[in-house]
């Protein structure tokens, strides 16, 4: 019965007087029971609506692609006077600043020499792309696509092993590709130098097969084209090896200074680095080959990236960047000089000057690079002046220095503040060729006591859990070892959220 109060109220007045005090206690009564039956009476579907949660949802795809800034603090630190050093030994080929200028952080002051540098990056990134090329073909991949991975690998590795012996080895030669070839250095040892030069008469033949094997076109030769490329690599990288401890043993003289040594050293350990990366390649194309080994395939690319890192680095260091906005006060160095590694190239005066410094873990490091802007405080620009090769022992971190651009005028020595560094721009060619490595929002991942989940939702707008497995942490985001591929569309914020829990989906 649907509970009136006018009509009891009516029926109370009714009743006789001597039932008064009774009535009234019986009105009180009833009243409070329907009340409590309205209070407890459900809520309507508009009441429903305006609770249930409303969620956005992406593709994999768009959330790993999206890499954006590394979000981070720091401590605002002041630093009166920059002494800039050398990280690298070589000719100083540019000065772009004298004596009495003003640069601005992360400004280019100089360069060395980096040639053979950006070679090895070239060489490196080669190497990256034929690894990632060779996991795309290896995963899932016929005979015929390994195959042509392999000879893809000998035609890269006799490129870079002419490089290796014409260009740079042959330059410590006279009559280098004759039968009678003739170290121009003075050796002590003499039974070294008969033996460079015996070696270098041999490795001009295993040349030309490599270049030879290069140009196979049938894929049953592939294996013994393969080992016999990679016996002959193995050879010519013992004869680099025994060039290498030549000029380590040659004393400086007359014919030859120790700038000329030292530049001989440089050029050689790039022709190593060179011959290594081909050993390197076509073991991987060749194991690939013989075993379809897409775990040795991933591991190749890994690899590939790290020697692609170490390549940019090397060649980041024959750059000398301000680390502070200021005056350059000292430049003993003129453009042509042979500086060695450590030396004073510059000081950089500024008694304002202020920096930021970040400490970053190793993954987030490798995504970072000098010059690459950053932002303080979400209005202030800077620049990243400095990427610490090692971890710091105190903090097992990588210390990052973002110099100051913009006006500082806000900043006070000592407080700490928001940071965003710009990443380097990285392709996902891998993670879309293997769905390894994803990486979504933190925020997108729900840890639970089976493990950590993301939510889909359903075509009856339900929330539906998917496990998956994490990987490492980067600033803001998470890579996912497993469990997605780059077309499921997740939801961007899991917290709060509940398996079976009805939502509204927004549409961005």
């Amino acid at each position: 019965m649907t509970f009136n109060p006018k009509h009891w109220f009516r029926w109370y007045l009714r009743l006789p007087k001597l039932y008064s005090i009774g009535g009234a206690v019986a009105f009180v009564a009833v009243v409070a029971i329907g009340g409590n039956a309205i209070l407890r009476h459900p809520a309507s579907s508009a009441d429903q609506a305006s609770e249930t949660s409303h969620v956005s949802v992406a593709s994999v795809a768009s959330l790993a692609s999206a890499a954006g800034p590394l979000p981070v603090t720091g401590k605002v630190t002041s630093l009166s006077e920059a002494t800039i050093l050398a990280q690298t030994s070589g000719e100083l080929v540019t000065l772009t600043h004298s004596i009495g200028d003003h640069v601005a952080a992360g400004a280019l002051i100089g360069a060395f020499e980096n040639s053979s540098q950006q070679a090895a990056v070239l060489q490196a990134q080669g190497a990256y792309d034929a690894a990632a090329a060779t996991l795309a073909r290896v995963s899932g991949s016929s005979s015929e696509n390994t195959s042509q991975a392999a000879l893809t690998a000998l035609a890269s590795g006799s490129s870079s092993l002419d490089d290796a012996i014409h260009t740079r080895a042959d330059a410590l030669f006279s009559n280098a590709r004759t039968d009678n070839p003739h170290l121009i250095l003075t050796v002590p040892d003499s039974t070294l130098v008969a033996s460079l030069e015996r070696e270098r008469v041999s490795v001009e033949p295993m040349l030309a097969d490599v270049h030879a094997l290069a140009n196979t076109t049938s894929p049953d030769a592939v294996p013994a084209a393969s080992q016999k490329a990679l016996a002959d690599t193995q050879a010519i990288l013992a004869f680099l090896d025994d060039l290498i401890k030549a000029v380590n043993e040659t004393p400086p003289s007359q014919d030859a200074s120790a700038s000329t040594l030292s530049g001989y050293q440089t050029s050689l350990a790039t022709a190593r680095s060179e011959v290594v990366a081909v050993l390197s390649g076509i073991t991987t194309a060749k194991s690939a080959y013989d075993a379809n080994d897409v775990a040795a395939a991933q591991a190749s690319v890994k690899q590939a990236q790290g020697a692609l890192d170490a390549a940019k680095a090397a060649l980041d260091k024959t750059l000398v960047r301000s680390p502070i906005s200021g005056t350059i006060v000292s430049l003993p160095v003129t453009q042509g000089d042979f500086v060695s590694a450590f030396s004073q190239v510059a000081i950089v005066s500024n008694p304002g000057a202020l920096y930021v410094d970040v400490q970053v873990t190793p993954s987030d490091a490798k995504s970072l690079s000098t010059g690459n802007a950053a932002t303080i405080d979400d209005g202030i620009h800077g620049v990243i002046t400095f990427v610490a090769p090692a971890l710091d022992p105190a903090t097992n971190k990588i210390e990052v220095k973002v110099g100051i651009k913009g006006d500082a005028s806000t900043l006070t020595d000592g407080e700490v503040v928001s940071v965003a560094l710009d990443r380097n721009e990285k392709s996902t060619t891998d993670a879309k060729s293997s769905g390894k490595d994803i990486v979504i929002p933190i925020i997108a991942a729900k840890i639970t006591p089976s493990g950590p989940i993301v939510f889909t939702v359903t075509a009856s707008s339900t929330l539906s859990s998917v496990p998956i497995t994490l990987g490492s942490i980067l600033g803001d985001r998470i890579q996912v070892r497993s469990g997605l591929s780059l077309d499921t569309e997740i939801v961007t914020d899991a917290r709060g959220l509940a398996e079976g829990q009805t939502v509204i989906v927004d549409q961005n």
